[in-house]
């Protein structure tokens, strides 16, 4: 959730210095980390901003942190589950 927001801080800086002059489009990467993890890293600017891209890269990370949190509340549910399975 957490690589999701740096992506959607990224898009979103990049979409309000869409007019600025001389900007360069800030990038980064999401990779896989090791256990089934995710990390943001930043790339070197590449250039103005592509809005179009900033707003693609917004609804993913949208989507992409919406589906994580539903993943978190169902495992959450699934351990209060079987601990009162237990009790």
């Amino acid at each position: 959730m957490a690589t999701q927001s740096r992506v959607a801080e990224k898009a979103a800086g990049n979409i309000a210095n869409l007019t600025t002059p001389d900007y360069q489009a800030q990038r980064g990467q999401v990779v896989s980390t090791s256990p089934a993890g995710a990390a943001y890293v930043p790339l070197p600017p590449e250039g103005g901003v592509d809005l179009a891209r900033e707003v693609i890269d917004l609804g993913q990370a949208k989507q992409a942190y919406i589906l994580a949190a539903r993943t978190f509340s169902r495992i959450a549910r699934t351990e209060k589950e079987a601990l009162d399975v237990l009790a």
